[in-house]
This record gives structure tokens, sequence and C-alpha cells, in this order.
């Protein structure tokens, strides 16, 4: 197959397996499920890659001939070693290294598709096809392979947005939410607020952040407590604001608070589209919780670069945890 095939079939893949594994799509995991996507060719000559390394890719041809030792099971499990395990110690993250895993990977079973299949068990001669029958194989090349382009790149873009918030977010999205505006009378903690709607004051938990303590009766304050409970004080007394509650799961936590998302109208605009909750997480004033919700994936990525940059109580704090 083509290179361009092979790196829409790879970003196809990764974006479902960041969709369905909970693996956070991040800029240098595409990256590296791209590059990885084309190193099998290496042993093609006539290839894009193989055109770039010359002489090698004719040493590797000899030697092994094209769709043989880096077509198998054994050069993924080496390269995924060999790239993926430093590109997972240099960056703290597990997503890259599985983006090489994925790419790499994508590319064997692309050309399985095809008439020739891969020897994918080398160094045995057995030849690898998927499905079995050649009629419903990809002619490289030819019109089939155009039409494989065609859905790899449909799906890509019906995945893509699926992989930034998982199918769990998704769900959350698309079950709707309410929207309430009103008044914040009083700040509790630094995740618990008291709004006005209506008249009547109701208390909201704010959704997927967890400041320290600060007013528990049976636990000590929270080491960065008392600041990220003063920043909400200092932002949102006073302020009008938007709540919006979504309709899938629990409304209300066992205290009987409002679970909501927080909204700020910060250009002045009328539109109330800052969240407030993303400031939290962002500035290293709460750490995030596990349990499901619309934005859960966005907030453990911005949780992640909070510590990664020991802000707020990622620096300060000794006995944090998620």
């Amino acid at each position: 197959m083509k290179v361009v095939t092979h790196l829409i079939f790879a970003e196809c893949c990764w974006f479902a397996t960041s969709a369905i594994f909970d693996v956070h799509y991040e800029t240098p995991a595409v990256l590296a499920a791209a590059a990885t996507a084309v190193l099998p060719d290496a042993d093609h000559p006539r290839s894009w890659l193989g055109h770039q390394l010359g002489s090698v890719s004719e040493d590797l041809n000899r030697l092994f001939g094209h769709r043989g030792f880096l077509h198998s099971l054994l050069a993924l499990m080496l390269v995924t070693l060999a790239l993926g395990l430093p590109l997972w110690w240099i960056t703290g993250r597990i997503s890259p290294a599985t983006a090489v895993f994925v790419g790499y990977g994508s590319h064997l079973f692309a050309d399985m598709m095809t008439l020739g299949g891969v020897r994918l068990f080398w160094p045995s001669r057995v030849i690898a096809v998927f499905p079995g029958r050649d009629d419903y194989r990809v002619r490289t090349g030819g019109n089939s392979e155009r039409v494989f382009v065609a859905f790899a790149l449909v799906f890509a873009l019906l995945l893509y947005p699926v992989s930034r918030v998982g199918f769990e977010g998704l769900i959350y999205r698309l079950g709707g939410d309410d929207q309430l505006y009103g008044r914040v009378t009083k700040v509790t903690d630094g995740d618990t607020i008291a709004v006005e709607i209506g008249g009547r004051s109701t208390p909201v938990r704010l959704i997927g952040v967890d400041t320290p303590e600060t007013i528990a009766p049976d636990q000590p304050i929270g080491c960065f407590g008392p600041r990220a409970s003063d920043y909400t004080k200092q932002i949102l007394t006073k302020r009008i604001i938007r709540l919006e509650i979504p309709r899938i799961g629990d409304s209300e936590d066992a205290y009987g608070r409002t679970l909501a998302y927080v909204y700020l109208d910060t250009n002045g605009d009328g539109r109330y589209e800052h969240l407030f909750n993303e400031d939290l997480i962002t500035l290293g004033l709460a750490r995030t919780t596990t349990f499901s919700h619309a934005h859960r994936r966005e907030f453990e990525r911005l949780r992640e670069e909070a510590e990664s940059r020991e802000v707020g109580l990622w620096g300060a704090c000794s006995d944090v945890s998620t």
C-alpha cells in the first residue's frame, strides 16, 4: 500500500485505541503513530521510505525480503521496546509508547489485507492474510485501495472527537444538560459554593475537581486547601455564573449538593463559556476525581500537565494523591 494509505489508517487505529481504551490523545502520540506506520517499508527499496534510506533499504531487502522480518510480530515487539520505552521514559506518559505499537501494528494489519499478505510469524514462511478470500482483499494501487483509504479517512474523522472525550464523555454530552444562572452568595470550600437561584440558595459541588479540605470536622486542614478556598472566594463571590448540570447520572451528591460545572463570563459579552472547574486544575489548586463525567479526559490531561510543572499543590505538598 502507498504511504498515504498507511498514514491515514494508522491515525484511524490510533483514534480508535484512544477512544476505546482511555489512552490520552496527545500530539506526540499522533506523531509517533504516523512515524512508525511507515517503518516496515524500510525493506522495500521502491517505497517512499526505501528511497530515503537508499542502500540501507536494499540491504534489508536482500537480507529479509519485502514483507518478511520487518512485517512480523517479532519486529513489532522489538520496535515497541526500542522506541516505545524511551518515549515513555522521556515524556513520562504511556500514550506515545502505545502509539508506537499501534502505528507499527496498523501497517502490518493493512498489508495483511492485500493480496500478497505478510510473513507475520517470521521466520516461518506462512503468509498471514485477512480476510481469507482474495476477492475481499485490497489490490495495491487499484480502486480497492482508494476505497480503503476513503473508509479509513471517514472513520478517522468520526473517531477523532471521540478520542478526545472518550465514549463515556460522548454519552454524557449527548445526554444534554440543564443550565441555570445564579449569583454566588457563599464559598464554603475550594470546590463547594452556594448559589442564589430564583430567590433560593442552592449548595453546589463542582464536578470533577477535589480541592484539599479546609472545613471537614473530622479531617485536618489539607495542604494548599486555604489557598484553593481563597482563590474560589476571590473569583466567584457575588458573581453571576452559569451552572451546567448533566442530565445523565446523579444530579446531587450524598450531601444534597447539586453537581455542576461552573461557567464564567470573562469577556463581559454575556457569553458564559469559561469553565471555572478547569482553572482549579490548571493552577494546581485541585486534584481530579475518578468518577465518569463529560470532561473527565480533559481534566485528567490538565492535571497531568499541572503535576509535571509542579504548580500549586503538586510542588508544595508532599502527600498529594490523585
